[in-house]
């Protein structure tokens, strides 16, 4: 019998068998941490009167301020300042859990005001953005030449921004991960998952 090709055979398999699991358990660990949840809890969205819509801070911002809300959309550009930031959102209506739903029509713009920290992989350009916050006053935006238009502003109380991408995987981009013989011909040849082959003692 050729022990010594049985036994590489057995490695090998055991390498490919922990690189399955290892893979799984990355995948399942980015799913759990990028996937959409809802930005807030139910004691943060109690704080607000869901019953006010975007329509309603746009058509009526005078009479609305001091009212809270609940918002969302997309973010245009964030200015950052010391210590008050400006986050310029493209609206989009939000779903059950909070989340701005994209694909809808958007009704207008409108900024967030906060001191909060705004981590730039997070309050960016592109990224979808939720706030519960106090409508305030509207303030004047530049629309073009001699052109201004005034839109809602918001006094974020609570501020949740999409995550950044998942980094890739560092298993996956090391090339010396796997062996460049390890998968050679006859790698999986007859037999290969013989009996006992994944029995009691595999690992």
């Amino acid at each position: 019998m050729n022990h010594t090709g049985l036994s590489g055979k057995i490695r090998a398999s055991k390498a490919v068998a922990a690189a399955a699991l290892l893979l799984a358990a990355s995948a399942f660990s980015a799913c759990s941490l990028f996937e959409p949840s809802p930005p807030f809890t139910k004691a943060e969205t109690r704080w607000a009167d869901r019953e006010i819509l975007f329509r309603d801070v746009e058509h009526h911002k005078k009479s609305m301020e001091g009212q809270r809300v609940v918002l969302g959309g997309k973010i245009i550009t964030v200015k950052r300042g010391t210590p008050e930031s400006l986050i310029f959102v493209r609206e989009y209506p939000l779903d059950k859990e909070f989340n701005p739903e994209t694909d809808q029509q958007s009704r207008g713009d409108f900024a967030i005001e906060t001191d909060l920290p705004l981590p730039k992989d997070r309050y960016k350009p592109g990224h979808t953005i939720e706030v519960i916050g106090e409508v305030r006053a509207p303030i004047p935006v530049a629309m073009g030449e001699n052109q201004v238009k005034h839109i809602p502003l918001v006094r974020a109380h609570h501020l949740h921004a999409q995550a950044p991408a998942p980094p890739p995987d560092p298993m996956m981009m090391d090339p010396g991960f796997m062996d460049p013989g390890m998968m050679g011909p006859g790698f999986m040849g007859p037999g290969f998952f013989g009996p006992g082959m994944m029995g009691p003692g595999f690992f």
